[in-house]
């Protein structure tokens, strides 16, 4: 194909024979990319990422970017014009080249401002056939890459069709074809596909991947690929923008093995993915929990000359601290500022954390003094110190990074304030935790049911002081204070306290799962430890049936199940064990079938850090101890109980399995 200003017989439209010349009469000035740009406007790949897809095939890319109201202003002598349409250099054509190159790029702007005037209709129609200066189709296909609206653009799209001497070429066919599959127009976008091949007009690969890329961002994935299917039985070859463009659309849809499957086909042809296309994989890769993949592929990339930029560095860092691979982090996180990255707030803020969590919070308070070299600390930062110290005991350290928020003029928010409430609680100063709670009220802050949690689970700790935190909880004025406050007593077969508790759930439909499970944890422990555990016990059952513990009880196969106690506190993990071992009785005397093996699981428990020494592997095995469960500990875990066969079927036929929970 030839170049836009190629050599020998004009392009199809209103261009004169004498107006064709050597090299381009004229280039924006700028860069020596765009000057190739636009000389070889077939050797740059368009950058499928841009939501200005249509306009990116890198013809006259500086005409897109122009003020178009500014007057012509010639600057001396020499051959350059200042002009709406940027600076404009004479390529050895001389006086009669720049002239002829100026009034080209007039055209492009009288009929670009003519549309964006107006609305399209007859009258446009009319004022456009009244213009003087006629364009040929390359000025045509820059003036559509300048139109926004695809109603204009078709309008005008057509307009040119009726234009006696005018034909539209496939670089115009596609870029129309580009800004109807930005608006969404796919039933159009397709009629001009298959209207091409009626005028002897072939598409070309970009116009193929236009199209793939219009439907993968609408998130139309079987088209994209039918497309694809297309485009290789008309028989083009993808190009490397064809691989990436549904390498990126399947990955971020969540189908990694078709991103993979491509990667690897992309791979077979020679071609390799670019820095977009890796980092979506990645990211991907790690939300799907394929953690050590993602790093395989992020060390890949750098392997294969991809220089990752500041999203894939934040991408990896992020992954490996959720994977809890604090080393790897801190490493990434000194390899980004050796290639010249500066981090960005979310960078800084995870390297923090991670340092917190590894014990070096002196070390996360230089990374807070690095920071604001580039950076205000905003209130979550502040926010996250506080956190850390807080965790760390050193309640001392966290309210200072609490009032040094307050000097910067900063506002703390309802996580802040429960981090710090949390440190006081767990030193038993109420006093200092009152302050927090009357702060938080005084500064419009509403306490949070994460904020009652942290002060139910107190009161349970600290029998001796329940007085007090009973009145702190009033403060908050919580609708879960008056939950408590108004649970009935147990009625023969527990439903009032079943409505109480599906009720109260039901107007917490809009906690996150977390926190709704953070609040019957201590519901459920603080009744159980109180005296209350047949009422425990019909909550339990409540938010059981509301997957509030969505893993808790499940059959990992035929007749093998596994009760998942890990995250629960001492009295709930008791009670929830208990009424499911009581389920499963009354399930084998009502269907006569009985598990073959249970798997009980306590984990180190959600207070410990040490195996073998959770309170609640300790209250399992000696309830269980108790009531003479045929038991076994797992082969290499020693937090897991086992029961199965014949001795586990016998010992579920016992009555009192259902009512273990009240002893």
């Amino acid at each position: 194909m030839q170049n836009d200003f190629g050599k020998g017989g004009s392009r199809s439209g209103y261009a004169k024979p004498t107006q064709n010349f050597s090299g381009p009469a004229a280039a924006v000035s700028g860069s020596p990319s765009q000057v190739r740009n636009q000389r070889h406007p077939n050797q740059g790949h368009s950058n499928y990422h841009s939501n200005n897809s249509p306009n990116s095939d890198g013809r006259w890319a500086g005409v897109q970017t122009r003020n178009f109201s500014a007057p012509t202003v010639y600057s001396g002598p020499s051959d350059k014009s200042q002009g709406p349409l940027g600076t404009i250099k004479g390529h050895g054509g001389g006086p009669q080249s720049n002239l002829r190159s100026l009034k080209s790029l007039r055209a492009v702007e009288q009929y670009y401002h003519t549309l964006q005037q107006m609305k399209w209709g007859p009258m446009t129609e009319h004022v456009l056939d009244n213009l003087r200066c006629k364009i040929d189709v390359f000025q045509a296909n820059q003036v559509l890459k300048l139109l926004h609206d695809h109603n204009i653009a078709l309008g005008f799209f057509h307009w040119l069709k009726r234009q006696p001497g005018f034909k539209h070429d496939g670089h115009t066919y596609t870029t129309m074809i580009g800004i109807l599959g930005q608006a969404k127009q796919f039933g159009t976008m397709r009629k001009l596909l298959d209207e091409m091949s009626l005028v002897n007009c072939k598409p070309t690969v970009v116009t193929y991947n236009r199209i793939i890329h219009a439907y993968g961002r609408a998130n139309f994935l079987r088209e994209a690929v039918q497309v694809f299917e297309e485009m290789e039985g008309a028989g083009y070859e993808p190009d490397r923008v064809t691989y990436c463009t549904l390498i990126d659309i399947h990955a971020k849809s969540g189908y990694l093995e078709v991103a993979m499957d491509l990667y690897g086909r992309m791979q077979e042809v020679g071609l390799s993915p670019d820095t977009f296309t890796y980092s979506a994989m990645v990211n991907c890769l790690g939300k799907g929990g394929q953690l050590a993949a993602a790093y395989k592929l992020f060390c890949e990339m750098i392997e294969n000359g991809c220089t990752p930029n500041l999203v894939t560095y934040n991408i990896i860092i992020a992954l490996q601290a959720k994977a809890r691979n604090y080393d790897n982090v801190v490493k990434l996180y000194r390899d980004m500022q050796i290639a010249g990255f500066r981090p960005d707030k979310i960078t800084y803020s995870i390297v923090m954390e991670v340092l917190g969590h590894c014990g070096h919070l002196d070390e996360a308070e230089a990374v807070f003094l690095e920071m604001r070299r580039d950076w205000a600390p905003d209130e979550p930062v502040y926010g996250l110190l506080v956190d850390l110290w807080g965790k760390a005991g050193n309640v001392d350290k966290a309210l200072g990074w609490y009032h040094a928020m307050l000097q910067d003029g900063l506002q703390p928010n309802v996580p802040t304030c429960n981090s710090l409430l949390s440190a006081f609680l767990k030193l038993n100063r109420f006093q200092d935790a009152y302050s927090v709670l009357q702060n938080m009220l005084a500064q419009g802050l509403v306490p949070s049911l994460q904020t009652y949690t942290l002060l139910l689970s107190c009161c349970t700790d600290a029998h001796a002081s329940m007085g007090l935190c009973c009145q702190l909880m009033a403060i908050t004025g919580h609708p879960a204070h008056m939950f408590l406050l108004y649970l009935p007593d147990a009625e023969p077969g527990g439903e009032n306290v079943r409505d109480h508790a599906r009720y109260f759930l039901d107007m917490m439909h809009s906690e996150d799962r977390e926190s709704k499970r953070g609040i019957m944890d201590a519901v459920i422990d603080f009744l159980h430890k109180s005296g209350l555990k047949e009422e425990a016990g019909f909550i339990w059952e409540v938010a059981a049936q509301k997957n509030v513990y969505p893993d808790s009880v499940r059959e990992k196969s035929s007749s093998y199940w596994l009760i998942n106690l890990h995250l629960m506190s001492e009295g709930t993990a008791v009670t929830a064990l208990s009424r499911t071992l009581a389920w499963f009785h009354r399930q084998m005397l009502l269907m006569g079938s009985c598990p073959e093996r249970i798997d009980i699981v306590t984990g180190w428990g959600r207070r410990s850090r040490v195996t073998g020494s959770s309170l609640v592997r300790q209250s399992i095995e000696k309830l269980l101890h108790l009531f003479q469960f045929p038991l076994f500990a797992a082969r290499g875990n020693t937090g897991c109980f086992v029961g199965c066969g014949e001795p586990l079927s016998q010992w579920l036929h016992n009555p009192y399995v259902e009512r273990m929970h009240l002893l």
